[in-house]
């Protein structure tokens, strides 16, 4: 008898147990309560994003990196502003390097290492600022961007997220 108690005692604790796993897929619904909506940019437009523009204005300021005379201040998943500090009382603003996704830089050399949302890019300038060359791009080396909230986007395999906006 009590082998037959042992017996049931462990399938009662089976079944019991089995309900507490989850056994749904990624195609299943589930509630998504994020209070931002992702911005997302097609693979194929992503890699080919960055771009040297003129001065803009900043809306945000992030870090700030210097390399010889010139600061490069990061707009947090847009870009860099870029200054010409030969003259630190008056800063000239030079530049905006459009880089979706991006909030940090650093400079070996004259190659600017920069995150692109999900890839690291390296790139170059001209001497004079006025154009810049992708020289490697390694895809997928960071994580995906997640919401501010924790959520992450619901998105096909060919977009990547740059950024996130709170929802109306």
């Amino acid at each position: 008898m009590t082998n037959l108690k042992n017996k049931a005692v462990i399938l009662l604790s089976a079944f019991l147990l089995s309900s507490c796993i989850y056994f749904g897929g990624p195609d299943d619904e589930f509630e998504y309560n994020s209070k931002y909506e992702p911005v997302l940019v097609k693979r194929e437009n992503f890699s080919s994003s960055v771009e040297l523009l003129s001065p803009q204005t900043q809306k945000l300021m992030g870090k700030i990196y210097v390399k010889d005379n010139y600061l490069f201040i990061s707009e947090p998943h847009k870009g860099f502003h870029i200054y010409d500090n030969s003259n630190p009382s008056s800063p000239i603003k030079l530049k905006f390097l459009k880089v979706l996704g991006s909030s940090d830089v650093s400079i070996k050399s004259d190659v600017l290492y920069i995150n692109n949302a999900v890839d690291l890019i390296a790139l170059t300038f001209k001497n004079d600022f006025s154009g810049v060359t992708v020289t490697k791009r390694v895809e997928n080396v960071f994580p995906e961007m997640v919401s501010p909230d924790g959520y992450y986007a619901i998105k096909s395999s060919d977009e990547v997220v740059v950024d996130w906006k709170l929802k109306n």
